[in-house]
């Protein structure tokens, strides 16, 4: 992928990449604002049908542990992991929209959440086992391959970096692996 001044041409798989992203990213919004705390689902509970779905998880386990974290855990205490839930999923959604430390936030953030999507749902009827994969394949390829510096905020962040290589000290190495 091209960086730090270099143009991202209509040829350039930095371009579509960065395009892509940004749909994913509208994706997680639209999955979290179905969770939002002010939406009530079929049971009452606050962040729409996560409630529900957590329960068809604990009810077609994948794995017995998980299935007992579920009941035990999260459940009693639903609503920190219903508001985490849904911050998180924003968060995902605002680095992939708008490009911003998009290894750290939408590549390996998207990574896990998506891993743990997956390991909930496997088992549950009429769910799309084979999505997960391309889900979190595409979350890694953000992640390894810096998919926000084109059509993204950390293109622009990568620049400012790259003009000042004496500048800021240990923040700035950090800042360069982030983005």
């Amino acid at each position: 992928m091209k960086t730090n001044g270099e143009s991202c041409g209509v040829r350039d798989v930095a371009l579509w990449v960065g395009l892509y992203r940004i749909a994913l990213g509208f994706m997680w919004f639209d999955q979290a604002l179905q969770k939002a705390p002010w939406i009530i689902g079929p049971e009452g509970k606050p962040y729409g049908w996560l409630y529900g779905y957590i329960w068809k998880e604990i009810n077609n386990p994948t794995f017995g542990f998980y299935a007992e974290f579920l009941k035990n855990i999260l459940l009693p205490n639903f609503g920190f992991f219903g508001f985490t839930t849904f911050l998180i999923e924003m968060a995902i959604g605002s680095s992939l929209v708008f490009g911003i430390l998009v290894p750290l936030i939408g590549g390996l953030g998207g990574t896990l959440m998506q891993l743990n999507i997956a390991v909930g749902s496997y088992r549950i009827p009429g769910e799309w086992f084979w999505l997960w994969p391309l889900l979190i394949g595409s979350h890694i390829i953000f992640m390894m391959g810096r998919g926000g510096r084109c059509v993204g905020l950390d293109g622009l962040i990568s620049k400012t970096l790259a003009r000042s290589p004496s500048a800021g000290g240990k923040l700035r190495h950090i800042l360069q692996y982030l983005v």
